[in-house]
């Protein structure tokens, strides 16, 4: 699990978040934990009332990590932006340059989470293929 490129990086991206110390010493596998929800959990959870500022800042830390990605496979620097609704919905957005690389809907934030870390590894690698070669497809915009 923590072979996988994109999980060594949203790990080392959670812990460079840690001023403390607190979790220097912690497995990987239990900084990720929060990122895995099971169906049931997912089931169990109320889509009703703002999502948590936790479940925010784990959406954004997922695809900072994707952009980190990104910008080591293209050498192209990727900044995201995210616009969520009090109710759980919008849109993030990985831009570099004048192009945007990477356009995700999300919905049902109060939900946010992969059934194991591997299928975050899966989904994060999808996003970052699609995102490499938006840039292949478009380089003087990307680099504009």
């Amino acid at each position: 699990m923590t072979a996988d490129p994109f999980i060594k990086t949203l790990v080392r991206l959670i812990r460079a978040h840690d001023g403390s110390g607190a979790w220097e010493t912690m497995p990987d596998g239990e900084i990720l934990a929060p990122f895995i929800v099971t169906r049931e959990q997912r089931r169990e959870i109320p889509l009703i009332g703002d999502p948590d500022p936790d479940i925010l800042w784990r959406v954004e830390l997922f695809y900072s990590a994707v952009a980190f990605a990104i910008e080591a496979r293209t050498g192209c620097a990727c900044a995201p932006v995210m616009k969520i609704h009090h109710e759980g919905w919008g849109r993030m957005l990985l831009t570099t340059g004048r192009l945007v690389v990477v356009n995700s809907y999300l919905r049902e934030l109060h939900r946010f989470g992969f059934d194991s870390a591997e299928a975050m590894a899966a989904k994060a690698d999808r996003i970052i293929e699609d995102g490499a070669a938006t840039i292949g497809r478009f380089p003087d915009v990307a680099a504009a």
